[in-house]
């Protein structure tokens, strides 16, 4: 027989049952007793996404354009991405440059 998952809309409780596929599904929730159960899809992993081949090179790829522009906008997240050593360096040396120019 089959095993298939159900949740309550009421409590959010999930739990599974195994009844046949000829069977009606449960319409009461176990925990509270409300009658507001929804079957899930099984088989499934909830939330995660597995990329292999080049939906994982497209992925990884779109995700370094999104870095770089956060980058770009926000001075915090260029600094966490360089680390505070080498930024901290990088901004001594342009403060250098502007003065020399001066």
């Amino acid at each position: 027989m089959p095993t298939y998952e159900h949740r309550c809309d009421t409590c959010k409780h999930e739990w599974e049952d195994t009844y046949s596929i000829k069977a009606d599904p449960p319409k009461e929730c176990p925990e509270c007793k409300a009658e507001t159960v929804t079957r899930l899809i099984s088989g499934a992993p909830r939330g995660v996404v597995e990329l292999y081949g080049q939906d994982l090179v497209d992925k990884i790829k779109a995700d370094a354009k999104k870095t770089k522009a956060d980058a770009a906008k926000d001075e915090k997240i260029y600094a966490n991405l360089l680390g505070e050593d080498r930024y901290q360096s990088m901004q001594t040396q342009m403060d250098q440059r502007k003065r020399e120019r001066r």
